[in-house]
């Protein structure tokens, strides 16, 4: 379980690198101009179905999977996966039809400043776009069968195609075509993903094609546990914006301060946190199939060892050298040593809550081990009061430096409500389970 969380930390950490990397080559092609607002407008949905719609499908997904393969065998999760794969490529691309043909009405909403020509680049953009939306399905429902038989590298390596094909095309033909050659790139990798995914499910030795077996029992069951994860991703990705927006209540530059202290933590959280996730899902999700509590807790404690002992110096020498982290980056110019102080005061206090988010990680994958996401409701809203509530009161005794520590105070209090909800469910299935 080690060596398969530093993979796919590893792949993780190279893929965001590569999305750096285009960000980067992007930025110098076009600038903040018209053309670069245009395309992140345009994006805005596409990027809304990858994180928010098909990031769950795992977390979904894969306890079921090890279900049917552990009591029905290879041929159940033939027919389940690929009665999954029609519902998801059925439903993501009648959402991208719905979208196509409403973007002449909301994307005049959406960017109300812009000029109706750049208006209309916005709509040529997402139409060019849209179809990453399906495609996402396939390839995050191909993922999740790779994940469940344990080929974790494979399932973190595809994800790289899509800025990889981005910074070759912005290469040879950015300034000729123009952001339109962002926005073919993007589709283009996305559809590299899902044809890699296929492949390597296809070699793993299972059906790729898409087959509507009805509404099924394991169906509905998926169903109902996609939903409470799609609930909890909403409003973690939600709290970055109202973060933002809590501190565009303070003085001038707070908003800026704040992202330059928390850009570091987003890239941690996707190598550290997601990525141990992703990892113990299939172990843990076999134990508790099997009612092995003893065996869960052998593996949660010895995993969260291991791993705190590599993660928690990490931190460490990230707090320590943040100033000089900082002052290398980012200070000159216009960006003062006052600048500097501030932002790594930010960052300070937002790695505090890489630790808690790894405990929280584990315990919401737990948690779809044990088919309980209705539990992720809960936890969604409390976060999202707490969030608005702990914001509030800290950043005025504390200025900017409060709002992450209102992000640590909030995983915290979920950690703790969450880990008494499995407490709970464990006594209550251990009591009635047979001896």
């Amino acid at each position: 379980m080690l060596a398969d969380t530093v993979t796919v930390s590893g792949w993780t950490a190279a893929v965001k690198v590569a999305g750096a990397a285009k960000v980067i080559i992007s930025a110098r092609l076009f600038g903040t101009g018209d053309a670069m607002d245009a395309y992140l407008v345009a994006f805005l949905l596409p990027s809304f179905f990858v994180d928010v719609l098909a990031g769950p499908i795992d977390a979904a997904l894969v306890p079921r999977l090890v279900e049917l393969r552990e009591g029905r065998g290879r041929a159940a999760i033939e027919e389940f996966s690929s009665n999954v794969l029609a519902v998801t490529g059925a439903v993501f691309l009648m959402a991208a039809v719905t979208v196509a043909a409403l973007s002449g009405w909301f994307l005049p909403a959406l960017a109300s400043s812009f000029s109706q020509e750049k208006l209309v680049l916005s709509e040529r953009l997402l139409l060019c776009m849209i179809l990453i939306a399906p495609l996402t399905g396939l390839s995050a429902t191909w993922r999740a069968v790779l994940n469940a038989e344990h080929r974790f590298a494979a399932a973190a390596f595809i994800p790289m195609l899509t800025p990889l094909t981005c910074i070759v095309t912005l290469l040879a033909a950015g300034r000729r075509y123009g952001v339109m050659a962002l926005a073919v790139a993007t589709l283009s990798g996305a559809f590299l993903e899902a044809v890699a995914s296929g492949v390597s499910v296809r070699r793993a030795g299972y059906t790729i094609q898409p087959r509507w077996g009805g509404i099924t029992p394991e169906l509905r069951a998926v169903i109902g546990q996609y939903a409470p994860v799609v609930a909890i991703t909403l409003v973690m990705t939600g709290s970055a914006a109202l973060d933002q927006a809590m501190a565009a209540r303070l003085e001038s530059g707070s908003v800026a301060t704040l992202n330059y202290g928390t850009r570091l933590l987003g890239v941690l959280m996707a190598v550290g946190p997601a990525a141990v996730g992703t990892v113990v899902l299939p172990h843990i999700s076999g134990a508790a199939l099997l009612q092995e509590s003893r065996s869960i807790t052998r593996i949660l404690r010895t995993y969260l060892v291991l791993v705190f002992a590599l993660i928690l110096p990490v931190i460490a020498v990230v707090m320590y050298f943040s100033g000089p982290l900082i002052r290398l980056l980012f200070q000159g110019g216009a960006f003062s040593e006052a600048s500097t102080h501030l932002v790594a005061a930010v960052q300070s206090m937002s790695m505090l809550q890489v630790p808690i988010a790894l405990l929280l990680a584990l315990e919401i994958r737990l948690t779809s081990a044990a088919k309980a996401n209705q539990i992720l409701y809960r936890v969604a809203v409390l976060s999202l009061a707490l969030t608005v509530v702990l914001d509030f009161l800290l950043m005025r005794s504390r200025g900017v430096i409060g709002i992450p520590l209102a992000g640590v105070a909030v995983r915290l209090v979920s950690v703790v409500y969450l880990s008494c909800k499995i407490y709970r469910i464990h006594r209550k299935r251990s009591s009635v389970a047979p001896s």
